[in-house]
């Protein structure tokens, strides 16, 4: 259910994400197996984190993974301080 959201939202970035180079996703440290925090690397990591980058690589951006709880990923998106919800 989650992926035709995420799939539908890249699409969508077209414009914006053209004039840019950096695709900034926000991701949540407590979503396994989706998003969790990887206490090694201490980095947000997980399959949709693993979808982003490669929809990011696919459509020429690098990607970067903002660490964000839940309640704040919509108002991130919205106020644009993210791109795209991971």
């Amino acid at each position: 259910m989650l992926l035709p959201a995420v799939l539908g939202a890249a699409l969508s970035l077209g414009a914006t994400a053209n004039a840019q180079e950096v695709l900034k996703a926000g991701g949540t440290p407590s979503g396994i197996p989706f998003t969790f925090l990887d206490v090694q690397t201490n980095e947000i990591t997980g399959a949709m984190v693993d979808l982003v980058n490669a929809l990011g690589e696919d459509m020429g951006y690098e990607v970067t993974i903002q660490e964000s709880q839940f309640n704040a990923l919509i108002p991130s998106l919205t106020a644009g301080h993210i791109d795209i919800i991971s």
